[in-house]
């Protein structure tokens, strides 16, 4: 069993979420932001996304993008995603979205494995469940992809595949996608579970 999705952010503009629903899609992941707390790191679109996507019936979740620097900094960013939340109920994880090359140039794999813990560790002391989306190179070489597998969900990104080359619960497999309701290119998912 599988289930189609999509992640969105403010880069696909207004959503008419009807139409996504009526293309087929029932789950998406919605960007709250990204860094560490300045007000322009906000998704502009986070709260229209998510009233929309509700109103229609979708599951949603959603993911922070980082630039953290160390692991107390990701815990900063992890009370920044939680503040844009605002308490609001999801269906599916909060995705800690590590894949920068600020991050990949600066830390050993450990820093940057225990980055995720504290991100993670945070959003479920805040009563959602907490996952790790990142790229099949980055699961590959630059955190600790068996040590995260056994604590949280992953969400990986590997494009080109026939099937998903790691065990996960939602792969990305195409960022070029076409949905009724959006203009321009769509991220494209299957989850491969219910998480909800």
């Amino acid at each position: 069993m599988k289930f189609n999705g999509i992640d969105v952010s403010s880069w696909q503009g207004d959503i008419d979420w009807e139409k996504v629903k009526n293309s087929g899609v029932e789950f998406a992941i919605i960007r709250t932001g990204y860094g560490r707390g300045a007000s322009n790191q906000v998704d502009t679109k986070f709260k229209q996304n998510i009233k929309g996507a509700k109103e229609a019936k979708i599951k949603v979740g959603c993911y922070h993008y980082s630039y953290a620097e160390s692991p107390e900094d990701a815990v900063n960013e992890a009370e920044f995603c939680l503040s844009i939340l605002g308490g609001e109920g999801l269906d599916l994880p909060v995705y800690y979205d590590i894949e920068d090359s600020s991050i990949s140039s600066k830390h050993d794999k450990e820093v940057r494995t225990q980055m995720c813990i504290s991100f993670c560790s945070k959003v479920q002391q805040a009563g959602y469940r907490a996952g790790v989306y990142s790229n099949k190179n980055w699961f590959d070489n630059y955190i600790n992809y068996d040590e995260l597998k056994n604590r949280y969900t992953l969400w990986l990104a590997h494009y080109g595949a026939q099937n998903p080359s790691l065990d996960c619960d939602i792969w990305q497999y195409s960022s070029t996608g076409k949905i009724d309701g959006i203009s321009g290119n769509a991220d494209l998912n299957y989850m491969f579970k219910d998480l909800s």
